[in-house]
């Protein structure tokens, strides 16, 4: 059965520990009656301040209306819900420079909220501090440079325990090394070949997100089966082939980082 806010009454009865153990547990915040009324709206027609913030906090939209057009602000029965509800929604809309609402009030007080607040999400709850994890949020962008055009590049899962991974050719390898499959395998037994059906390479490549040329795909058949080799990429084969790794973070500054 599906969990609701409406399958009993904390709402319109105000009990907020009900109502956070309901949503807790995956109930749907949205819900609607057969009049379009939701958990917000029996919220804010029974003055129920505390739920109406719950509530929010975990994602209730407060622009809907129930189906005869009744919207929050038509709901209210107390000044201080109305109030709330104008300033949230004067939050949300944006508020003129002009405006006494744009400035918070501060007291002096350490203790921003109390110990027992029940809202939904915490945003006070370890702010970043300065040059926090700075070193993991860095980008590093890997430049391959060759004086040759570089070979194709296939973003390809060959094992359900992977991921896709980038894949070259092996055919391509031989003719850019000019050396037979049987003297590549027994020279380089460490670097890893393995073996796809042709449709399969083709569905997986024509797909892929990071494939932006289909030219190089007009020689393969979608439906054909036979099989391809593929050797994975790697620093070794990229210096095999001629070509140079150069990695930079977003600063442009050089990184030192192996090729996975």
């Amino acid at each position: 059965m599906r969990v609701t806010a409406r399958s009993t009454r904390p709402v319109l009865r105000g009990w907020l520990s009900i109502v956070q153990h309901l949503l807790e547990h995956g109930a749907d915040i949205n819900c609607s009656a057969q009049d379009g009324t939701r958990p917000l709206h029996d919220a804010v027609e029974n003055d129920h301040l505390d739920v109406v913030r719950l509530l929010l906090s975990y994602g209730a939209d407060p622009t809907l209306a129930t189906y005869s057009g009744r919207s929050l602000l038509k709901m209210t029965h107390s000044d201080i819900m109305e109030s709330f509800l104008s300033d949230y929604f004067a939050d949300l809309q944006g508020r003129a420079d002009d405006d006494p609402g744009v400035y918070w009030e501060f007291y002096g007080s350490a203790v921003c909220e109390p110990a027992d607040d029940s809202s939904g999400y915490d945003i006070l709850a370890n702010p970043p501090g300065p040059g926090e994890d700075e070193e993991e949020q860095r980008e590093v962008f890997e430049f391959e440079f060759s004086d040759r055009p570089l070979l194709p590049c296939y973003n390809i899962q060959v094992s359900l325990s992977q991921g896709p991974r980038n894949w070259l050719l092996l055919s391509d390898v031989l003719k850019r090394l000019k050396m037979s499959a049987r003297t590549f395998r027994a020279t380089f037994t460490h670097i890893e070949v393995v073996t796809i059906a042709e449709a399969e390479f083709y569905k997986q490549a024509s797909l892929s997100q990071l494939f932006s040329c289909p030219e190089e795909l007009e020689g393969f058949m979608p439906d054909s089966k036979e099989l391809l080799d593929l050797v994975e990429i790697s620093a070794e084969l990229v210096a095999l082939l001629g070509s140079s790794l150069e990695c930079l973070d977003d600063r442009w500054e050089p990184v030192s980082r192996p090729r996975s």
